[in-house]
């Protein structure tokens, strides 16, 4: 008999990516070998999301296709959906286990041989640090989980709890282990990021934070999501220097290490819409803030999570939203289609939008935002850039991603993945950079 076979699925966010690896190392540490999901593996592991009525029917996919690939698979269902569902998720029997949020990080102490398992209750133990991000350049870093926002349509308060802070020096200690792997750039993620630092004991925020991060041998800092209202004048006087450094191709500098990328949620260009999601600031906020993002550093790239078919959401109202996000010099978005999650105010509110008109929307909106991206892509021609290398892509060059979060393909290099590289752009093809190695 073989050595026994494992393999994770992650849905959803960084938050789960990150977990995703403290699981697969805690299996690696028992004698598993990992495999890729449709390999029928002999324990299978969906790490799930709930944020959509999508990727809780992905999840169930996910879990009935394990059995089918391996009847004698053990099945784990975890995460986020098991927090909000574990009732309903232990009706479907090709599920052999449940995991919560914190559960899953002590996975070694559930998985077989064991049988099958209730839900767990018992103490959560600190989790191990991971030693590598494994498969990629960049490595996602918890400093934060939770949220004590109230939103109206989200369900992951109830999923992931209050918020909580991450101690400094377990942040500190984890992203020294991940700069020793060689990882160079380093994505700081949370629930709600912008909220780090409020219920530690120290006197530390998320500026702060960066500011000590910088001081390891990391070469770069990104911030993950950020809510609007936690985008401070410290973070936005870092964006700002960091981009004079990097346009010396200095970025060895501590000013040079926190990556021009904001990714700033807005959810709607509407201040009635803004209203009924209990969303703590209007349009004019969002506006300045943005403005104030461009004028710290121009080729700061600018992210909006935004949310089509809010319940209550008129044509007009969404024209407005359509005519906001036009006006802005943001970059790209994520949209997405409303759904109804059981259990938030908005799933009980009226006039809930016609499936069809939220899907119609959502493509109008994508558009736009395709055509912001590649307008921006456009704008960094002639300019210098330092890109961390992802893997080699024919005929001399490679693919890598800027500091401001552009896929550039560049000749005339021999890194490897995982270096950086400073870079002249030379043109553009839709959002896709083409530049070559400074000499």
């Amino acid at each position: 008999m073989g050595t026994p076979t494992a393999s994770i699925r992650t849905l959803g966010c960084k938050l789960n990516q990150y977990e995703s690896e403290q699981m697969r190392e805690q299996l690696e540490s028992l004698g598993y070998r990992m495999v890729e999901y449709n390999h029928g593996a002999d324990l299978c592991i969906v790490n799930s999301c709930t944020v959509t009525s999508r990727t809780d029917r992905e999840a169930r996919r996910l879990a009935r296709g394990a059995k089918r690939l391996n009847s004698a698979a053990f099945v784990v269902m975890a995460g986020c959906y098991v927090e909000v569902a574990a009732e309903e998720l232990s009706s479907v029997k090709e599920i052999d286990l449940l995991l919560s949020n914190q559960d899953k990080l002590r996975l070694s102490e559930f998985v077989p041989p064991a049988a099958k398992h209730p839900l767990p209750s018992s103490p959560t133990s600190t989790p191990a640090l991971i030693s590598s991000f494994s498969g990629h350049t960049r490595a996602f870093v918890k400093v934060q989980e939770g949220c004590d926002a109230a939103c109206t349509y989200c369900i992951i308060p109830r999923a992931r709890g209050s918020s909580r802070s991450v101690p400094v020096q377990r942040v500190l200690e984890q992203c020294r282990v991940l700069a020793d792997a060689g990882h160079p750039e380093v994505a700081l993620i949370g629930t709600h990021l912008g909220r780090y630092g409020q219920d530690l004991d120290e006197d530390v925020d998320l500026a702060a934070l960066v500011r000590m991060i910088a001081e390891l041998p990391i070469r770069r800092i990104r911030l993950s999501s950020i809510e609007p209202r936690e985008v401070t004048t410290d973070l936005l006087g870092m964006i700002r220097d960091g981009g004079r450094a990097l346009e010396r191709c200095s970025a060895l500098t501590v000013a040079g290490k926190l990556c021009r990328h904001l990714h700033i949620p807005l959810q709607s260009g509407c201040d009635t819409v803004l209203a009924r999601m209990n969303r703590p600031y209007d349009t004019a906020f969002y506006r300045d803030l943005v403005l104030a993002v461009r004028q710290a550093n121009p080729d700061t790239c600018i992210g909006a999570d935004v949310i089509v078919g809010f319940p209550g959401e008129t044509d007009a109202e969404f024209e407005t939203t359509r005519r906001f996000i036009e006006g802005l010099p943001l970059t790209y978005l994520h949209v997405f289609t409303y759904s109804e999650r059981r259990g938030t105010p908005a799933a009980d509110m009226p006039d809930q939008v016609d499936y069809e008109v939220r899907k119609s929307r959502n493509h109008i909106l994508r558009a736009i935002s395709e055509d912001k991206r590649e307008r921006f892509a456009q704008s960094m021609v002639g300019k210098r850039l330092e890109v961390v290398v992802q893997q080699p892509a024919g005929e001399g060059r490679v693919m890598a991603i800027s500091d401001n979060y552009l896929e550039v393909c560049v000749a005339g290099i021999a890194a490897r993945s995982g270096e950086l590289s400073c870079v002249t752009i030379q043109s553009a093809k839709g959002a896709v950079l083409q530049g070559c190695a400074m000499q």
